[in-house]
């Protein structure tokens, strides 16, 4: 029978990405048996103590796999004198401050899904604008895995999901919110040619121009600012002589500012370096003017727009990427549309540009926030009616921005 007993206890266990949400609805209860435990209150109890106060609170509906409770304090860095005692201040600040992110992430994502009438866009922007992520980028991206499905979320977060608020809530609070100032940002669609065939760039970028987009958008990368290597001045030089469009330039490069005047030269009409990349933004602005391109500053995903500000009158475009900058087909970082509608608000009349994993589904959200320069590479490129696509992605913005 003790064989029969010891195996039960694997059974109907709490699956480990789990765990944190189980202890996280039970913090209160959690934290009172861990401090009861902790006799002389200094913040640690034995392992023991732990795992017996985790089968208190679960209280006999759920068999605990003691072996995996072990990692997941220890997956939280709380495990000390090597392994035989849990640092338990350290695992409920954690765990409440996690949770806290996790229901501003259901916020964000709940109104990334929520269709908007123009009327309510003031509100809409202003909750919006309110939800900036409290953890970087590639920890949300790791934890939801870039899905942006309501019911993906629900699942491995139901207690977040359920304690946040409501659309209705969130666009109740800026009800009295009103957009002052029309926003003056004309739609522009811009295939990436990163995504295109290089072997026929110029038939490739014609197609794509014949097909309705704006501007061509054109991905530098060195190697050192971003893990990838493409193409340069070069390249925008021989596709200026078959084009009339806007060569619409993005450089991933750790030193922008040597690039200015062959960029200049070869014809490239908009010059948007990485605010990341460099130590005098106005300097670089003023360079990029006098050598007759338009200027535009990148933003990666965890750049807070507060560093941008400064420069934001002097630019012609503002571009927020929702991947890592460096590789093609990346899940589209949602949780990025907070930074969209903050300088959308701020800013009216700016072209705000986004830049990864934009297609069909997604564009919506983009326009929700503010964007109105919709840069999208294997969104555009990779479907079999490109035509449609871009003509999908205008009404998005039109509808809206």
């Amino acid at each position: 029978s003790s064989s029969s007993s010891s195996s039960s206890s694997h059974h109907n266990h709490i699956p480990s990405p789990n765990m944190d949400e189980f202890l996280r609805g039970n913090l209160p209860s959690l934290t009172a048996e861990l401090k009861a435990a902790d006799k002389h209150n200094v913040g640690t109890v034995p392992m023991e103590a732990f795992q017996k106060a985790v089968t208190t609170i679960a209280a006999g509906n759920t068999t605990l796999d003691v072996k995996a409770l072990a990692e997941f304090a220890a997956s939280r860095g709380a495990v000390v004198e090597g392994g035989s005692a849990v640092n338990y201040f350290a695992l409920t600040a954690d765990l409440g401050k996690e949770h806290q992110s996790n229901k501003r992430l259901a916020e964000i994502l709940k109104l990334c899904n929520h269709p908007v009438e123009k009327t309510q866009i003031a509100p809409y922007r202003a909750a919006l604008a309110k939800l900036q992520p409290l953890e970087d980028a590639q920890t949300i991206l790791k934890k939801t895995g870039g899905s942006m499905s309501l019911e993906d979320f629900q699942k491995k977060f139901p207690l977040a999901f359920k304690e946040s608020r409501t659309v209705e809530a969130l666009l109740a609070k800026e009800a009295k919110e009103v957009s002052t100032v029309e926003v003056k940002a004309p739609p522009k669609i811009c295939p990436s040619i990163l995504a295109s065939d290089f072997a026929n760039l110029s038939s490739e970028c014609k197609r794509m121009i014949d097909f309705g987009a704006d501007w061509l958008h054109v991905d530098i990368m060195d190697g050192h600012f971003v893990p990838n290597l493409t193409i340069g001045a070069p390249v925008v030089k021989s596709l200026r002589k078959h084009t009339k469009a806007c060569l619409d330039c993005h450089l991933m490069v750790s030193n922008p500012g040597q690039w200015i005047g062959d960029f200049g030269k070869a014809g490239a009409d908009t010059f948007s370096f990485h605010l990341e990349a460099v130590e005098d933004p106005n300097k670089m602005i003023e360079t990029i003017v006098k050598a007759g391109m338009k200027p535009g500053i990148a933003l990666k995903p965890d750049t807070p727009i507060e560093k941008v500000l400064p420069y934001v009158d002097k630019l012609f475009l503002l571009l927020v990427m929702t991947v890592e900058p460096g590789f093609g087909g990346q899940k589209f970082m949602w949780w990025t549309m907070p930074k969209v509608a903050e300088i959308r608000r701020r800013f009216p009349k700016i072209g705000i540009q986004v830049d990864g994993g934009v297609k069909v589904h997604t564009v919506h959200a983009c326009a929700r926030a503010g964007a109105n320069l919709i840069v999208s590479g294997s969104g555009i490129f990779g479907v079999e009616d490109p035509q449609g696509v871009i003509e999908h992605m205008r009404k998005a913005i039109v509808s809206l921005v």
